[in-house]
């Protein structure tokens, strides 16, 4: 399945706004999305999407559909800092079952968030379980979803930040958009170069691989390598020489298993 792209998932998420405040679900952080929506279109749609992840005090009561639906907004937030940025994941090489990355998200504004992906299991059809969880604060989210080899996402399972647990509905809409496949030879053309990075997990020797960011400004700037799962170590948009935000991993394992019992 081919990306749609980050102004679609822009567009996506304030239709979700929409019928969300038809029901009742008007609270301030949607109001807050809902204004910042043609500002992040023009503007860097995932570093104002970062900006409006929901802090812990606007969580909605559980067991509500409200619930519900704040779970999937911030699902849909989450999984694209998770599997790409600006609509792209150029890692060469797959995470393997029970492997995990952990990598800190530092915004323009010294926020820092940590995130990790983990690739959990393949059932006996085939589909794959992932685990990702987005720690700001003192404040833990935590998906476990089943997606398919096309890329459909078939169940998803949530816990906020005070421990409630629950099964989101997956239905015709997306939450989840499969990144953008790149040729080897783009990102051959786009490679500026070795480099060694530092970073908390380690020491890796990367490809420095530059792109212009194709939905949004600035570039898209890659540090991949065969040395950690999933192939990248480090990625961040470049607005003007300013860093928006990047993402940097920290720790990396093997030994990922559900917390969520999905399975």
């Amino acid at each position: 399945m081919r990306i749609k792209g980050l102004f679609i998932y822009v567009l996506f998420l304030t239709v979700i706004i929409v019928i969300s405040s038809c029901i009742g679900y008007s609270d301030p952080i949607s109001r807050g999305i809902s204004r910042g929506i043609g500002r992040a279109v023009s503007e860097h749609a995932e570093n104002e999407a970062y900006r409006r992840t929901a802090p812990k005090e606007k969580l909605p009561p559980p067991r509500t559909a409200n619930w519900g639906n704040f779970m999937a907004m911030q699902a849909q937030i989450v999984f694209t800092y998770s599997f790409s940025a600006g609509g792209l994941w150029l890692g060469q090489n797959d995470y393997q079952p029970g492997e995990w990355t952990k990598f800190d998200i530092t915004t323009d504004d010294n926020n820092t968030t940590r995130m990790e992906r983990a690739f959990l299991k393949i059932d006996e059809n085939g589909n794959n379980w992932w685990r990702i969880s987005w720690v700001d604060g003192d404040d833990t989210w935590i998906y476990e979803t089943l997606i398919s080899p096309s890329g459909s996402l078939l169940r998803l399972r949530a816990q906020d930040s005070d421990n409630n647990q629950g099964e989101i509905p997956v239905s015709g809409e997306q939450i989840y958009y499969p990144p953008r496949e790149v040729t080897k030879e783009s990102i051959e053309g786009a490679t500026q170069g070795k480099y060694s990075l530092e970073t908390d997990a380690g020491v890796f020797n990367c490809d420095h691989v530059v792109f212009l960011a194709v939905y949004g400004q600035g570039n898209v700037e890659w540090w991949i390598t065969n040395e950690v799962p999933g192939g990248v170590a480090q990625y961040q948009i470049v607005d003007k020489g300013n860093v928006l935000w990047k993402s940097t991993i920290v720790s990396k394992g093997t030994d990922a298993t559900t917390i969520l019992d999905s399975y």
